[in-house]
């Protein structure tokens, strides 16, 4: 081939290529789904957490989306996304909720006056125009939150800088299942008809409720306070 004319072909090929290698990568926001909602009974503390679904770096147009239900809007402001938001959380609180002790920073606050922020009775959490949770209720004993997928269990409120944690607003003394002030027999089958599925009235949930994860785990935590 004449060295002049791969020459050319080379320089074509160069100027075709170099603006496609130069040019910034473009934020996006569409891979964030509703991962997890919660609320009191009362709705004051409530938190919404959305998490990256697809294992995607750069999804860090969240700003400026709108997070909406039937009859609040909120628009997503203040937090800078850092670039790697691959399986990563941003997790929205209301105030009280924020201030709860032990609870994860959250990455944005949901004004006082957008709350609450949703119906438990039925409602609906919606992200931009990517993804929305629709829900008949969600769990107001003050410790299990609604999932995606309709799935009740333990809350595990998570920012973005993977702090997590998980709330007990249903309970002041974890094991007390009777309410008696103290952990005593009346506790051990109280706690038993729980995770049985079948408490009675006066029993506390919450209070059998320790979040480790696995039966054998919140046995071996009631076992142990008992102790």
């Amino acid at each position: 081939m004449n060295r002049g004319i791969r020459f050319s072909r080379l320089f074509i090929v160069s100027v075709i290529l170099t603006p496609a290698l130069t040019l910034p990568v473009l934020a996006g926001a569409h891979t964030w789904r509703v991962n997890e909602v919660f609320s009191n009974a009362a709705g004051n503390i409530q938190f919404i957490e959305l998490r990256e679904c697809c294992g995607g770096n750069f999804e860090t147009g969240v700003n400026g989306q709108l997070l909406t239900s039937s009859t609040r809007s909120y628009t997503f402001s203040g937090f800078t996304i850092p670039p790697t938001t691959a399986n990563r959380h941003l997790l929205i609180a209301t105030p009280d909720c924020a201030a709860l002790p032990g609870f994860p920073t959250p990455n944005y606050i949901i004004p006082a006056g957008s709350v609450p922020f949703f119906n438990t009775g039925g409602d609906f959490v919606k992200y931009a125009v990517y993804d929305t949770l629709t829900f008949a209720s969600v769990p107001t004993d003050g410790v299990h939150s609604l999932n995606a997928g309709l799935v009740v269990a333990c809350n595990t409120p998570t920012n973005f800088a993977g702090a997590t944690g998980s709330i007990n607003l249903g309970c002041s003394m974890l094991g007390d299942v009777n309410g008696s002030g103290g952990l005593d027999g009346g506790d051990i089958a109280g706690f038993v008809r729980v995770k049985t599925g079948t408490p009675i009235g006066g029993d506390n949930v919450a209070c059998a409720e320790y979040c480790t994860g696995t039966l054998a785990g919140d046995i071996a935590a009631f076992v142990n306070d008992l102790l």
